[in-house]
């Protein structure tokens, strides 16, 4: 009998000894969010089944669709503390949603786990909340990565105007003075308008725009948006010599639509750039999935749910402020480069992830998006003037 449970404790001790986490994740499966959702999905699914395989930590996921919808955001958050009772969180995707979300948050007290979220606003939220990470760059530091843009365009290629069409939510309106304003001290003439979020109809503003005669379209929304103002463009006779967009995530499929042709845009990620961890995510994601996504969404879902891994593993514990502690002190190589935890810039959060640096400029060319810029992530030169007419 005592050599029975000998061999037995010899086979359960390596699963006694293994972390448990029960991980809530609420993201955005549908509305206006729903690609970048899935996307996010996707990563932190393989970096749980990848924990799972390694033995030391054991990641249940919960999950819930905030729908890209404050009303339904709520009480899908609240279901995960008082139905499911996880203390961890993953979520946070759209700005709007997130906002909504700080109060409950506040209330119940998760470790919260922020993968997207980038306007001021929700740092405003969450000042002082002692479990809140932020791996996302905040709108000030995706501000300051298109600006590097903005002003090699003014000084290399001659650009001068800039109409930018913005949505109205927090996502789209933070900052927006702050950034005419900058682009005005750049040697700009700006003229900026918001739309109602999810309308499509951006006929009215691009018509007033076409007086302006902008050199760059600049347009801060969702994927939705992105086909309907390429189309609009075309058919109000506005001809800018680069449409240049800034949503979250792009729609499946509009490579392969011919009104892509040489939008430009802003990522944190592409499956082609050469770094060692971003070759692992590519190769890991294509084996599971049978394909390979340009959504950054999705390796930073991976980021998210592979750093908590660690954490825990680290930390010993499922509890979520030992966790915590281990989060914070945490370095780690990734897709996007190396990540570690500070103070964000405004100091009002403590822990922020990535900043301006993982930012890159692409074009969509030939049906591919292309990278452009900074010179040492190009693959290929910019397209400028882009070819936007119709024919």
């Amino acid at each position: 009998m005592k050599k029975l449970l000998v061999g037995l404790a010899l086979v359960l001790g390596p699963a006694l000894a293994q972390t448990q986490l029960k991980v809530g994740v609420i993201l955005p499966l549908s509305g206006p969010s729903a690609v970048a959702g899935k996307a996010a999905l996707n990563g932190i699914q393989l970096a749980a089944d990848e924990a799972n395989a390694g033995g030391k930590v054991r990641m249940e996921l919960v999950v819930v669709d905030d729908g890209t919808d404050p009303s339904k955001a709520v009480p899908a958050f609240t279901k995960l503390m008082t139905v499911d009772r996880v203390d961890i969180v993953i979520g946070g995707l759209a700005s709007g949603v997130t906002f909504a979300l700080s109060g409950p948050v506040k209330q119940y007290g998760p470790l919260f786990l922020a993968i997207g979220a980038a306007s001021s606003v929700v740092e405003q939220a969450f000042e002082g909340y002692p479990l809140f990470f932020h791996y996302h760059p905040w709108d000030y530091h995706n501000v300051a990565a298109a600006l590097q843009f903005f002003q090699y365009l003014n000084r290399e290629h001659g650009a001068k105007k800039v109409a930018i069409l913005y949505e109205d939510g927090p996502f789209g309106s933070a900052g927006i003075k702050v950034y005419q304003e900058q682009l005005k001290k750049l040697g700009y003439k700006v003229q900026a308008e918001p739309y109602k979020t999810g309308s499509g109809q951006f006929t009215p503003i691009l018509t007033r725009f076409r007086a302006f005669q902008p050199d760059i379209l600049y347009w801060i929304g969702y994927d939705v948006d992105a086909l309907p103002i390429a189309a609009q463009t075309r058919q109000v006779g506005l001809r800018p010599k680069l449409i240049y967009g800034a949503p979250p995530s792009w729609p499946i499929g509009f490579e392969k639509n011919p009104l892509s042709q040489d939008v430009a845009g802003m990522t944190a990620w592409l499956p082609t750039l050469s770094n060692l961890e971003s070759r692992r995510f590519v190769e890991a994601y294509r084996k599971k999935y049978g394909e390979v996504t340009e959504e950054y969404m999705a390796p930073m879902g991976y980021v998210i749910a592979k750093s908590l891994a660690l954490a825990a593993e680290r930390a010993g514990s499922a509890d979520k402020n030992r966790i915590a502690e281990a989060l914070a002190g945490l370095t780690m190589d990734t897709p996007f480069g190396r990540l570690s935890f500070k103070p964000s810039d405004t100091g009002k959060t403590r822990y922020q992830g990535f900043g301006p640096e993982i930012w890159l400029q692409f074009q969509y060319i030939q049906g591919t998006r292309r990278p452009v810029f900074p010179k040492e992530k190009a693959s290929v030169p910019l397209r400028y003037p882009g070819e936007y007419y119709l024919r």
